[in-house]
């Protein structure tokens, strides 16, 4: 069976033993995390092969189902927290865009929206009064048994219960002692400060989702600043990406970092949030709703 993506519409390859009716995937090409259905089928040449996330077949293997472990689980498929999966740790999940256990962003969104909680062994969803109300597979609701692979809608954010997907907790990626030690080894005394790139090697940053797909952009200065101000350093229209959203050092042909910005909808590696790490060739960075891929081109001996 072949499915599109929703975010960069590249044709993907999906097993359909593998689920019966809809299944959670993630795209190779751009990361991004959607919902597949059997009626989603398309004709056309694949072009990769769609990661199984999680099966509404519970007999599917541990390592074919990403996050299949025990647990109960949310997952974010569409909205500014687009690729977020949080595991239910607790009897009760608050759910809103204020001091809420699960914070999202959207506007529509109520400060405290819903709840999930766990009763007589199993989970149950409450809307908490909220303005733009709750949606349990596409039906408002005022409190709901969940069951797997449910659909729920909070304002323009759409979520998949799930479960079982428990995982190991997701540490956010941050590197920033990391890179204070570099500046001071070569003596950049603030991120600001522009500093030199080794000879040898030259690193480019290729758009891989629409409407510059295929746009290869040399880094030409540290630091690279990626953003929607027309000051940056590679300047995105890409309304979800903040003036100045992240940026990239470079300190020696190993030590190349990417550091968020403070932005508003965050800076993704290879489909996790970061605060800052060091990237390696051919790493895909997401921003908004754009898709950057790193690449290291070795130069020849000058010798």
């Amino acid at each position: 069976m072949i499915v599109s993506c929703p975010g960069c519409k590249s044709l993907l390859n999906l097993a359909e033993d593998l689920f019966m009716e809809k299944v959670v995937v993630r795209c190779p090409e751009c990361l991004q995390i959607f919902i597949a259905r059997s009626e989603d089928a398309e004709e056309g040449e694949a072009t990769g092969e769609a990661t199984i996330m999680v099966s509404d077949r519970p007999e599917v293997k541990e390592a074919t189902s990403l996050w299949r472990h025990p647990g109960a689980s949310l997952t974010v498929v569409r909205g500014p927290e687009q690729g977020v999966h949080l595991r239910l740790k607790k009897d009760e999940l608050i759910i809103g865009r204020e001091e809420a256990d699960l914070v999202l962003t959207d506007p529509a969104v109520s400060r405290w929206h819903a709840r999930i909680f766990k009763e007589k062994g199993s989970y149950w969803i409450e809307d908490l009064g909220s303005t733009n109300g709750t949606f349990l597979n596409q039906k408002r609701i005022q409190k709901a048994e969940l069951t797997h692979l449910d659909e729920i809608e909070l304002g323009q954010t759409l979520m998949v219960f799930s479960e079982y997907g428990e995982q190991k907790d997701i540490q956010t990626p941050d590197s920033s002692q990391e890179i204070e030690e570099l500046r001071e080894d070569t003596r950049v005394s603030s991120p600001e400060e522009a500093h030199p790139l080794p000879r040898g090697r030259e690193f480019y940053l290729e758009v891989m989702t629409a409407p510059s797909r295929a746009h290869s952009y040399q880094i030409i200065t540290s630091p690279f600043i990626i953003g929607r101000s027309r000051e940056a350093d590679l300047y995105l229209e890409d309304p979800e990406v903040s003036r100045k959203h992240c940026m990239i050092e470079v300190f020696g042909k190993e030590s190349v970092y990417l550091s968020d910005l403070a932005s508003a909808n965050g800076t993704f590696l290879n489909g996790v949030r970061i605060r800052s790490i060091r990237l390696k060739h051919n790493d895909k960075i997401r921003v908004g709703q754009t898709v950057l891929k790193f690449v290291v081109k070795d130069l020849p001996d000058e010798r």
